[in-house]
């Protein structure tokens, strides 16, 4: 849902026309109110970063902090439009043959950042990364069915996966599916250098990130923006503060608790979607308690969902008692939807069931990062304390949070995600070990692998629900995640910003693409 008001008179911080050279150092006053209007002068977004992101690691799933900056900084073969749409990007042609064999011929005259030639070794290098299990990158998933990679001359790359996969190219359309110059393929330090809109300029360490304009860019006339300044505004109070005062021109992450001012503001846009959602996932490991499946049970039917919609969303969005499958997917069940409601009997029954009749204490690992993640685990903590489990919380900063995740060291978690594609192959990022951080710590069921790559290789769509309906039975059953609640979420930026725009449902992480398409002023 995006959300406009009347024009308005121009605030002094929206686009501000940066003086290069000394004459226009000199008359700075007189620069801010004449944008775009000499060969000279130069445009700046100023946008206001959820999160710093201290090594960039393109093919890593870092969170949506990450994903904004690879958006600016890179590109794959293909990409998502503004509608969401799988678009061509790196490769000027797509074609496959019964979705099994892909081949993409790129455009002529590709370079990266650095001046060297983009070509299909490039292609090839990024993505045999990709499918390197050791590199746990984002696109593994998809990646890891591809069994031959040709590149018969320097623009075309011919793909064979093992199967048939209906959603590899939505998988590859992703932000982190980006095309990295082969000798920066396992390097340890940040992977800024791609060829995407923009080129990295500088990085101070909680404080910023600059890029500009690439030069070379495939697309014509593209960006229109010449400077963007991430500033790193980590506190959600301190970014909605800035752009209502007009000190940024573009934020992630709007507050719910904002969500009305800035609609009532008439120089600011709210570009509000639905699709993130709210969820629990366990250390699955023999020596947790959780590692037992009536445990987990205990705890879908203990949580209030509603609790967390108020508390923790400022009720902007829905309870989430089931799969993770959106209403308005063509594989939504909704019996599957609606599957758990809070009943704190039963949830007593089961933990006393699995031989914890008077509970236990266990640790809870969210971040203090996000009030909204700090807020689903105060709410989940004193659901569980009247069921006998004793959370202890541990709420660190979002990059630690994400590598205690990493290494298992929890019993309990609170993490907000989305699909990587709308299509739900995107379950093994919740599923299985694939999704890192965003997966129950050890968990790795031969049953759940199987469904998941029998639903990817089905392209009768018929048959694919059937897989789909008898993965989420599964799932529900063994309960490796307890789903919480849908959540909205909104970019705010101001109205003389265009162009740049929330794609909608599970994709509005990968907004950052549509930065190439913005304007100002």
């Amino acid at each position: 849902m995006r959300r406009e008001h009347a024009p308005s008179a121009l605030r002094g911080a929206l686009h501000r026309v940066v003086a290069v050279g000394l004459a226009l150092a000199l008359s700075a006053g007189a620069v801010a109110c004449s944008a775009n209007t000499g060969e000279d002068s130069t445009t700046v977004l100023t946008y206001g970063l959820d999160s710093d992101v201290p090594n960039l690691q393109t093919l890593k799933n870092q969170g949506s902090a990450s994903m904004i900056l690879n958006s600016v900084l890179h590109r794959g073969l293909v990409q998502y439009d503004a509608d969401g749409n799988i678009v061509p990007a790196l490769a000027a042609e797509v074609s496959d043959v019964d979705k099994q064999e892909y081949t993409f011929v790129l455009h002529e005259g590709l370079t990266f950042h650095d001046g060297s030639a983009l070509t299909s070794e490039d292609v090839k290098a990024s993505l045999e990364a990709m499918a390197d299990a050791d590199n746990v990158a984002k696109m593994y998933p998809a990646a890891k069915n591809i069994v031959s990679i040709d590149t018969p001359d320097d623009l075309t790359t011919i793909v064979k996966l093992s199967a048939p996969d209906a959603a590899f190219l939505s998988y590859m359309a992703d932000v982190s599916g980006a095309i990295l110059p082969s000798e920066s393929i396992g390097q340890e330090d940040p992977t800024y250098v791609g060829a995407g809109p923009y080129k990295f300029v500088s990085y101070e360490n909680g404080s910023e990130f600059v890029v500009e304009k690439f030069d070379d860019y495939y697309e014509e006339d593209k960006p229109s923006i010449d400077r963007i300044e991430f500033k790193i505004l980590s506190d959600q109070s301190a970014r909605d503060s800035a752009l209502l005062s007009g000190s940024v021109d573009a934020v992630s992450f709007v507050g719910w608790n904002n969500y009305d001012q800035v609609s009532a503001n008439s120089n600011l846009v709210l570009d509000e979607t639905e699709g993130p959602f709210m969820y629990l996932l366990f250390n699955t490991t023999s020596d947790s308690p959780f590692s037992n499946p009536l445990v987990r049970q205990a705890v879908a039917y203990a949580v209030d969902r509603q609790a967390v919609v108020d508390s923790a969303l400022a009720g902007r969005g829905e309870p989430l008692s089931g799969m993770p499958i959106p209403e308005s997917s063509e594989y939504y069940n909704e019996e599957q939807a609606n599957y758990y409601t809070q009943d704190l009997d039963k949830a007593k029954e089961l933990l006393a069931e699995a031989g914890y009749p008077n509970g236990f204490t266990a640790t809870m690992l969210s971040s203090s990062q996000y009030d909204f993640h700090q807020n689903t685990a105060i709410s989940v903590q004193a659901d569980l304390k009247k069921i006998g489990i004793e959370l202890e919380m541990v709420m660190p900063d979002w990059p630690t949070r994400l590598e205690i995740g990493a290494a298992g060291d929890y019993d309990i978690a609170v993490y907000g995600t989305v699909g990587i594609t709308n299509d739900p192959s995107f379950l093994d990022q919740l599923l299985t070990p694939a999704g890192s951080q965003n997966a129950p710590f050890g968990y790795d069921d031969p049953t759940v692998n199987d469904l998941l790559t029998r639903g990817r290789a089905a392209t009768d769509e018929t048959e694919r629900k059937a897989i789909y309906d008898e993965l989420g039975a599964y799932v529900l059953e063994n309960a490796p995640i307890v789903g919480l609640a849908w959540r909205s979420q909104a970019y705010g930026y101001d109205k003389k910003v265009s162009g740049f725009s929330n794609i909608p449902g599970f994709l509005t992480f990968d907004s950052g693409y549509t930065l190439a398409d913005a304007t100002i002023g």
